[in-house]
């Protein structure tokens, strides 16, 4: 009997149960666990993990998993989720942590670990864990460079009286350093200003002012701390000027004596009148020596200074006593170099006691003034200003210095004009008369 016909159909049927076994498993569900039911795949939620910086927005990712889905985190005051969606895609800002992670490394950003967690409408969830890190836009890098001398414990202060310090300020955003960023410098409280450099004019001293960071994202700005400023917490705020973003800095403030005084030479100026009644005025050199260059020198009512800038040790200006009239007023020169010392010069201004001889005229009488001419009288003496009139229609007078110019006026040849007149000359205190005979009577 041959067997091969019912050998073949065997084999045939073998191959169909198996076939017939794996469909079945496959419907169960069997190898498949890879699959959410309904066959939308495996349920993600992208990237993985991240670093967030707080207070700017990001965007997550669902993948697979059935609509809708359930967001959540396990620091709802921190990111802030608790809703339903039927999007792929949801956006948060996290909030600055003030508790942070424990285990950090001195230099790293301040962070705290959160849980996020979508759950879909199969029941099936994932949770990922991402780090908040603090994002504030200043408040990273910031250090203090003084001219100050170092403190028993050989550590130099912050800031001292009568000193400059050298503010360093990197900021930091989204962790990222920022070149060419605008920020603003405000004074709060303290003895000190802010220093505005300029080489073309001289540095002054201000209580907000405006710098950029350089292409390493650092700032630098100078501050002046005041002569005899006592020990003290200082404040300043640092403004990002594009965003507002702000945040104050505080830094101290040690009392310090002032390392090299600065000196003038002379101490004292002594301007005299020439005359009683007169005060002072002349001009006179001073010299100023030590401290820290430059100095600026002011002076005061009455009191001029050329230059107001000494640049260097040993320079010299020039001081100016301006005429006065009784009485006399004293003045002052004052000196200060660019850490604060303070050096005064004392101006004298002292009343004349000489005396002039009394107003005198040469001559006293014009014989005769022809038209169109002019004649010059000498003025002697007098302790005033002198000045002159004229009584004479067609006669004019002038004064200036020791002269009266007198001169007759040419007419219209037909109006006959008095042949006599007068001009009076004083000094504010005396008058004297000149008498004039003006020939003929009628000018053409």
């Amino acid at each position: 009997m041959n067997l091969e016909p019912l050998r073949r159909l065997k084999s045939k049927l073998s191959v169909a149960f198996l076939a017939a076994a794996a469909l079945i498993l496959a419907s169960c569900g069997g190898g498949g666990a890879t699959a959410t039911p309904g066959g939308t795949g495996l349920l993600q939620l992208l990237p993985g993990s991240a670093t967030i910086y707080a207070g700017v927005p990001y965007t997550a990712n669902i993948v697979g998993g059935r609509k809708p889905y359930l967001v959540t985190s396990n620091e709802p005051t921190l990111i802030e989720l608790n809703f339903t969606t039927d999007s792929n895609t949801f956006t948060f800002v996290a909030r600055n942590p003030g508790v942070v992670d424990v285990g950090l490394e001195p230099d790293e950003v301040p962070r705290r670990s959160v849980i996020i967690e979508v759950r879909d409408s199969n029941g099936i969830s994932i949770s990922n864990t991402y780090n908040v890190l603090q994002n504030f836009f200043t408040g990273y890098g910031e250090s203090y460079t003084a001219a100050c001398a170092a403190s028993g414990a050989g550590e130099t202060p912050q800031a001292c009286s009568g000193s400059d310090t050298l503010i360093t300020l990197i900021p930091v955003s989204n962790g990222t350093l920022y070149g060419n960023r605008e920020l603003q410098f405000d004074k709060v409280r303290g003895d000190y200003q802010f220093l505005v450099e300029n080489p073309a004019t001289t540095p002054q001293l201000v209580d907000q002012l405006r710098v950029r960071t350089d292409h390493l994202g650092r700032a630098f700005v100078r501050v002046r701390v005041s002569a005899g400023a006592p020990t003290q917490f200082a404040t300043y705020k640092i403004t990002d000027v594009a965003t507002g973003a702000s945040t104050n800095a505080v830094f101290v403030i040690v009392q310090q004596p002032v390392v090299d005084a600065i000196s003038v030479f002379p101490t004292t100026l002594s301007f005299s009148g020439s005359l009683a009644g007169r005060c002072g005025a002349g001009s006179a050199d001073i010299f100023v020596f030590g401290g820290t260059p430059p100095y600026n020198v002011t002076g005061s009512s009455g009191v001029a200074v050329s230059p107001s800038t000494i640049s260097a040790s040993g320079g010299r200006t020039a001081v100016t006593l301006l005429l006065t009239s009784t009485p006399c007023s004293p003045g002052s020169v004052v000196v200060s170099d660019s850490r604060g010392s303070v050096a005064t010069v004392t101006v004298e201004n002292n009343e004349g006691s000489g005396t002039l001889p009394p107003l005198s005229l040469a001559p006293t009488t014009i014989a005769s003034l022809a038209c169109g001419t002019t004649t010059t009288i000498t003025v002697v003496g007098g302790v005033g200003q002198i000045s002159a009139a004229s009584q004479h229609p067609r006669i004019t007078a002038t004064a200036s210095s020791g002269t009266i110019s007198i001169t007759r006026l040419n007419g219209d040849g037909a109006t006959i004009y008095p042949t006599s007149g007068t001009v009076t000359v004083t000094d504010g205190a005396t008058i004297e008369t000149i008498d004039i005979t003006a020939t003929p009577a009628n000018c053409p």
